[in-house]
């Protein structure tokens, strides 16, 4: 019992899993309920934890399933059990009862070469004994009844090779059969007639004396009448037991030449790349197989008018004719190849009357009248591959374009394009088209805005721009005000028979009852994309449950899958799922999402800042046993970049409906960005802001103090980043009332800590201290010790502001060792350039250089870019004072680079363009470093930071000649 990976054949795994693959195998396309599968692979001895050992085993053949390249929802749940959701075919024994019944057809019409062939591939199937080795009493049924099978099918094939007057060429064969099956009477008959009529009488009537003695010594019987005529016929020489070969089936009529596609699209535009891709493929003069070109994508995205463009573009290559079917694939009535066939027949000429009865022998005789002929089919909206294979010719000649939703993996193509939105200029040139440049060009700003309201999805730009045509009175930013709403955007985009809603809708009346719960469920979590651990959790269900669920809304063209096991929705479908949603039906599933974001995200924080008892204050607490689990710090912060955007979005959802939520929500979404924040680097640190700072709002109408503290903690924090100081300490100090009256010390801290980084950057030192040291002792109480190490090294940093490095540097050394032996990387890091800055004070600047160097090389490694950057200037500050000016240039530059790319980052920005102007002049580069200066003066004083003062004097100076400019 295997798997086909193409010409290879994989191992299924133990006995007891072949025994199950084996009954969903013969069941084939069926749904299997649990307990026929527990009964199958142990019958009455079934162990008491059976249904978990049939779970695993599922789960492992869906595996091998989809490593040897097949879809993820080949294995599908069905009810409490399982369906195998693969093509019969692929199945051997039922590719072998197929080719018998074809076989038999074929006999029946005296076309005994075909039959042949049938006969003698379905036999080529067996290899070996069937399910051997496989347990069970479904496989030993299963195993007898194929081996029957097997034996009957060579003795028909015997029979027919007889009647085709292959006598010499089956002796062998035949002797060997009965060797092996000495008691079956019937081929001891073909091997008489086979060697008489290779003129071998004597040995003829010597085969039905054996047959008389084994039959008689094993059974007890006398050969059967069959037999013994046979025998006598011999001995008669009877000149009809050597018939001529049976004359080859006459050729059918001349094909008619058929023109079927329809019209093109007159204002088609865009998918320049896409034409040329398969008119490419589909007119190749070097091509040996039939030219398959095949389009998937979603409801709307344009591939049925694509097909019909490149038909159009080459049909004439194809001087015999083309042939179209539309498939209704994304319906439920989809069409019926055999229908299908006889329209094409019909087209090519053959009179009903001769067109066979059955799909294979209308596909058999298809085949034939296109052999040598130059034919081109577009089959549009096809369901699977199953609806296809019989429809494609077998001539190399021939091509074939096929549309579907999802990508047909079982129908071979030379070349694929999957459809995805038009680009914003694919868009517009489509509108300008339809509508007129003369209505559209006056209104570009709206016209722009239009076609981002319809997701660039080419059927609703369409629908808007034939909207647009037919009212002249309409301007374009009438139509954007309409479907601003989005609501009712769905209700607009609606134009005659066209509709965007009905698009979907197609799709969706496939779905089963849990999938299309789970198609509704998500549409308001999954943005702007969804992992599937996180879908699962927001679905209730386990990672494979949910796969199950998902995979076929993908293949459904309901949901995209831009990378494994990451799910997102199209704008427009996204607004059709919810319109499907009652609006209290996901409250379950928003707060299932959160707890389950906030368990990973407080899993990742452990790693970032190892230790920091924090952790134990969210509202996840520890991870709990069996909960998430990260390898290492890289796959936390991989997991957070992937999953941040979806968390944000979570919390702006809670905020919108806050009063309607549990009340302990609002505190799971604050300690939520509490637990991101700590990646500040890595994430959106301003829109996470813009969250917090509702959900704030929220928490303090809602009087939870403990939330409103920790949202406000996090806006304080991303000001701080922005270098807004005012709206900074705005929001540390509410962050600290809050924290004070929920007795949230942990936040508390860190709270003080930001009010004494904004006392510092305004050069308030005296103030800042005061805040570090409060900072301090709420670290201390809390055992808060990365917090505590963290503000010790920002207090040195205001000693070192105000020129009191020779106190800050002992601090530095101190801070430096303890986060050492925490292995907190980015607190190392940070020490590392806080100590370099007082060694430089100091006039220490080798030492500095040194300690600088060793944080650039940890950044590397760690990952840490933001604070790479800040050493950058730092490191050029100290190389120019030193006299190294090549080096300080190539590190300044490094530096202002980064900060060029990083929104939000104004004071570092600042600093490194302050430096690069001071190094710049220490080179003799005036012009640049008025430029430079310039740049820096901008951002300091827009940002109202101190440090504008000693820039404006540095601008004064190198405006002046340079001949006064300061060193610092």
């Amino acid at each position: 019992m295997g798997i086909r990976d193409g010409e290879v054949v994989l191992p299924s795994g133990p006995p007891q899993q072949q025994a199950a693959l084996a009954v969903l195998a013969l069941r084939c396309g069926h749904a299997v309920p649990l307990h026929e599968l527990v009964s199958g692979v142990w019958g009455e001895a079934e162990p008491e934890s059976a249904v978990t050992i049939v779970r695993t085993y599922a789960w492992r053949l869906r595996k091998l399933l989809t490593a040897a390249g097949g879809d993820p929802q080949v294995l599908a749940r069905a009810g409490d059990g399982y369906r195998l959701a693969e093509d019969p075919l692929s199945v051997d024994a039922f590719r072998a009862e197929q080719l018998a019944a074809q076989a038999a057809r074929a006999r029946a019409a005296e076309e005994y070469e075909e039959c042949a062939a049938l006969l003698t591939e379905a036999v080529a199937l067996w290899r070996g004994e069937p399910l051997a080795g496989v347990p069970g009493p479904f496989a030993e049924r299963q195993r007898s009844r194929l081996a029957e099978l097997r034996l009957a099918l060579l003795e028909e094939r015997f029979d027919v090779e007889l009647l085709l007057g292959r006598h010499a060429h089956l002796v062998p064969e035949l002797t060997a059969f009965i060797r092996e099956q000495p008691l079956r009477e019937r081929p001891y008959g073909f091997l008489m007639r086979a060697l008489y009529a290779a003129g071998r009488q004597a040995d003829a009537l010597a085969v039905f004396g054996r047959a008389r003695e084994v039959l008689s010594t094993e059974l007890g019987l006398d050969p059967g009448p069959e037999l013994r005529g046979l025998h006598e016929r011999i001995l008669a020489r009877d000149p009809q037991l050597a018939p001529a070969p049976a004359p080859a089936a006459s050729a059918p009529a001349t094909p008619a030449r058929p023109a079927q596609l329809p019209a093109d699209t007159p204002d088609f535009s865009g998918r320049n790349e896409a034409v040329a891709e398969l008119s490419r493929a589909l007119t190749d003069p070097d091509r040996t197989a039939l030219a398959v070109a095949s389009v998937s994508g979603m409801g709307g995205i344009g591939k049925s008018t694509l097909a019909l463009r490149v038909a159009h573009q080459v049909k004439g290559e194809f001087p015999d004719g083309q042939l179209y079917a539309d498939l209704r694939g994304t319906g439920t009535d989809a069409a019926d190849p055999g229908t299908i066939l006889v329209s094409f027949l019909s087209a090519l000429g053959v009179p009903r009357q001769e067109i066979p009865g059955s799909v294979e022998d209308r596909s058999r005789l298809f085949r034939t009248l296109l052999d040598d002929r130059r034919v081109l089919l577009l089959l549009d909206n096809a369901r699977d591959a199953a609806q296809v294979r019989p429809l494609l010719p077998g001539a190399a000649r021939c091509a074939v374009v096929v549309t579907s939703r999802a990508r047909l993996v079982g129908v071979p193509s030379c070349a694929h394009v999957r459809l995805t939105e038009f680009s914003t200029q694919e868009a517009l040139s489509l509108v300008r088209r339809i509508v007129g440049a003369a209505r559209t060009d006056p209104e570009q700003e709206a016209a722009l805005a239009l076609v981002t309201a319809c997701a660039c999805l080419p059927l609703a730009v369409r629908i808007v721009a034939t909207r647009l045509s037919s009212r002249p009175g309409w301007t374009v930013a009438h139509l954007v005000a309409r479907l601003a709403d989005e609501r009712r955007r769905l209700a607009e985009l609606r134009a005659d028979d066209l509709a965007v809603a009905a698009a979907f809708e197609l799709g969706y009346r496939q779905l089963t009852d849990r999938q299309a719960l789970a198609f509704r469920s998500l549409a308001s979590v999954a943005w702007p994309g969804i992992g599937l651990a996180a879908a699962a959790a927001a679905l209730g269900l386990d990672e494979a449950e949910a796969e199950d669920l998902l995979e076929p809304l993908v293949d459904a063209a309901l949901l995209e899958s831009p990378a494994p096991g990451r799910y997102r929705y199209h704008d427009l479908v996204r607004d059709f799922a919810r319109q499907l949603t009652p609006a209290d039906e996901n409250l379950a599933v928003e707060r299932r999402l959160l707890d389950h974001l906030l368990a990973m995200a407080g899993e990742a924080f452990r790693w970032m800042v190892p230790g920091d008892p924090v952790h134990s204050t969210i509202a996840a607490g520890a991870v709990r046993p069996g909960g998430p689990r990260f390898a290492d710090l890289a796959e936390a912060r991989a997991w957070v970049i992937t999953e941040c955007d979806c968390a944000v979005h979570a919390v702006q959802l809670l905020v919108r409906r806050w009063e309607a939520a549990e009340p302990q929500a609002l505190t799971t979404a604050a300690d939520l960005l509490v637990a991101l924040s700590s990646f500040g680097q890595d994430i959106p640190y301003a829109q996470m802001a813009l969250a917090a700072e509702a959900l704030a709002e929220a928490a303090a109408l809602a009087g939870n103090h403990r939330a409103a503290g920790r949202a406000h903690f996090i806006c304080g924090n991303a000001a701080i980043q922005e270098t807004r100081l005012a709206r900074a300490r705005t929001h540390a100090e509410l962050a600290a009332r809050f924290c004070r009256q929920a007795g949230d010390r942990a936040i508390l801290q860190q709270a003080c800590n930001d009010l004494g980084v904004i006392a510092q950057f305004e050069q308030r030192y005296d103030d800042a201290a005061g805040f570090f040291d409060e900072a301090l002792v709420l670290a201390r109480e809390w055992g808060q010790r990365s917090g505590e190490l963290i503000t010790t090294l920002n207090a040195a940093l205001a000693r070192i502001r105000g020129r009191r490095a020779e106190e800050a540097l002992p601090a530095c050394e101190e801070a430096l060792s303890a986060l050492r032996e925490m292995a907190d990387q980015h607190g190392v890091a940070h020490a590392l350039c806080v100590r370099g800055q007082a060694l430089h004070e100091l006039g220490r600047y080798p030492e500095a250089l040194a300690g600088y160097r060793e944080c650039l090389e940890l950044c590397t490694t760690a990952g840490i870019p933001g604070q790479q950057a800040q050493v950058w200037y730092r490191y050029a500050e100290t190389l120019r004072v030193m006299g190294e000016v090549e080096q300080a240039l190539e590190a300044a530059d490094r530096a202002v680079a980064y900060y060029r790319t990083v929104p939000g980052r104004d004071r570092d920005r600042g600093y490194a363009l302050w430096t690069r102007a001071r190094v710049s002049h220490s080179a003799g580069h005036r012009e640049p470093a008025l430029e430079q200066a310039r740049e820096a003066l901008e951002v300091f004083t827009r940002t109202a930071l101190p440090e504008a003062a000693q820039v404006r004097a540095l601008v004064d100076a190198l405006a002046d000649g340079g001949r006064s400019a300061p060193a610092a």
